[in-house]
């Protein structure tokens, strides 16, 4: 017996949109996934998905402003508390 359910048809293309942004960057500087910058990256693409920007273009800015995960930390919302 299948189960249905109700919401099959509201699915949102954000997800994997915001996802392959950020796994892009991983690969780009081969990093091993880390969350605290994976959440850092993933509010950035939300922001610029949320302005109309498109997968690639996400992508692309994420790889030309965040060069490295060290360039993550200064944009975490605890940064403040190492300084």
């Amino acid at each position: 017996m299948s189960q249905h359910y109700d919401d099959d048809g509201e699915d949102s293309v954000e997800g994997p949109i915001l996802l392959n942004a950020v796994v892009t960057w991983f690969r780009v500087y081969q990093v091993p996934f880390d969350y605290k910058v994976a959440d850092v990256l993933c509010t950035v693409a939300f922001s610029l998905y949320s302005q109309g920007l498109g997968g690639r273009q996400i992508a692309d800015y994420l790889v030309e402003n965040y060069n490295g995960p060290m360039a993550t930390l200064a944009t975490a919302p605890s940064s403040s508390s190492h300084h």
